[in-house]
């Protein structure tokens, strides 16, 4: 009977042990399963790109991101070296697409705190924290381009010549008076409505009262005072009846009038309003795409088929949708060149940028009045070459004429590769000669056609 009590408690203890060992081996088969997921879970990660010319004050940087959520609100923004993105500024929000992509532009801060560092940390994430992704940007070419404190010169005392008749001395000629440029920057850049905004500027009449607006809303929506030295801080809760389109504008301007400065602002969750078409558009000459902002932000409001860029809108606006200031325009397409040597015109008010091939051959992005550039490129190939250009609106009248001629060689031996020497000729009343569209001459370039043939056609 003994014996029989042993073998019973053997086979139990036996029983026992495998129990444990099941349960040991089951969890460390869930901890390596969960391992696993976490090992080959998508990992987001962002690009930047600052074009055309980078690390520029104002130049649009583009963030590009992949293996994000689908359908994921996703914030992106800026942030000092080594702070986390919770200690950053949020520019811009957008919404990734199915595959988990998404592409958002802003333009780079000219404030102070952001115009002085070597290196930003890029950032970009989603709202519960699941997915963040960061890279660092080089802005070592930035430098901040300070609006000169101005001097107050004191006007000489002129004493007159002694004697019984002195004739009095000249009159002094008072300093003029310093020319202000303000300028504003906004935190946050984009948000909904009902949204808090931050204004901060410089560059304002010491103790100046300014206001606030938004483009498309009626009256004004806050007011501040400029302190003594004309630094601007104010805020204001952004319309909750707002319903204009997604990309507005918010306008500050003095008491006045005298003085106004402008910059983007981005209502997330509301929709740009877009043109219809009733056909599909294809598209023959020029593909233009135009914004109802100065910043080629967001979707264009409006997509169309221009025969050349000969604009001269004046005072009126380029397209149903888009307002007669403030707006840009973005233009492409692929031209048969024949080999040579090409000059490139362009006569805007106000801003334009040109590239070749995607290189950038003309960057002329502020305010003018009617002026013309020249940039010549040297040993195209024979072929077809893509085009592009961008171009901006302030206030004032607007226009937009770009064409190109075929040049003789340059005096000096050329590079074997084309080379870009764009040269600026301002210019009050330019002379702009275009590309026809029918007879060909001299000065014309063949335009692109979906099949290029031996002999192409003509014009631009």
């Amino acid at each position: 009977m003994a014996m029989r009590a042993d073998i019973i408690e053997e086979e139990g203890m036996s029983r026992q042990t495998k129990i444990i060992i099941g349960v040991v081996v089951a969890v460390v088969l869930i901890a390596v399963i969960a391992f696993a997921v976490w090992w080959f879970q998508p990992v987001p990660e962002i690009s930047v790109q600052a074009g055309p010319i980078p690390n520029r004050l104002g130049a649009l940087m583009t963030v590009t991101g992949v293996r994000f959520p689908a359908g994921k609100e996703v914030y992106v923004g800026l942030a000092a070296p080594g702070a986390p993105p919770t200690g950053g500024t949020t520019f811009i929000t957008v919404v990734s697409g199915a595959d988990g992509k998404f592409t958002a532009s802003f333009p780079y801060p000219a404030e102070p705190n952001w115009a002085t560092m070597s290196e930003v940390t890029v950032y970009a994430g989603i709202p519960d924290g699941s997915a963040v992704a960061t890279t660092r940007f080089s802005l070592s070419s930035i430098a901040w381009l300070l609006v000169p404190t101005s001097t107050v010169v004191p006007v000489p005392t002129v004493t007159p010549l002694p004697g019984p008749t002195a004739t009095p001395g000249p009159t002094a000629t008072p300093s003029p008076t310093p020319l202000l440029v303000p300028q504003i920057g906004l935190q946050p850049a984009s948000g909904r409505v009902g949204a808090l905004v931050t204004v901060n500027g410089r560059g304002w009449r010491a103790n100046d009262q300014v206001i606030f607006s938004v483009s498309g809303y009626p009256g004004t929506v806050g007011v501040a005072n400029a302190d003594a030295q004309g630094n601007l801080f104010g805020s204001f809760v952004f319309p909750r009846d707002y319903n204009g389109p997604a990309i507005t504008t918010v306008v500050v301007r003095s008491r006045d009038g005298v003085l106004q400065a402008s910059t983007v602002f981005q209502v997330v969750g509301q929709v740009t309003p877009t043109v219809p078409s009733p056909t599909p558009l294809v598209i023959t000459g020029w593909k233009g795409e135009y914004y109802n902002n100065p910043s080629l932000l967001g979707n264009p409001t409006v997509i169309r088929d221009d025969k050349s860029i000969d604009f001269d809108w004046g005072s009126a606006s380029p397209a149903p949708g888009i307002p007669n200031e403030r707006f840009s325009v973005r233009w492409t397409r692929s031209v048969y060149f024949s080999a040579g040597n090409y000059r490139f015109l362009a006569n805007v008010d106000d801003g334009v940028r040109l590239w070749f091939d995607d290189r950038p051959i003309m960057d002329e992005w502020h305010g003018a009045t009617g002026q013309q550039y020249m940039s010549d490129v040297f040993n195209v190939a024979e072929g077809t070459h893509s085009i592009r250009v961008e171009f901006y609106q302030d206030t004032g009248p607007a226009r937009a004429r770009v064409s190109w001629q075929q040049i003789a060689s340059p005096s000096q031996t050329p590079t074997p590769t084309p080379t870009l020497t764009p040269t600026t000729v301002a210019s009050p009343t330019p002379t702009v000669t275009t590309a026809p569209s029918a007879t060909p001459t001299a000065t014309t370039a063949p335009s692109a056609t979906p099949t290029v043939t031996a002999s192409p056609t003509t014009g631009p």
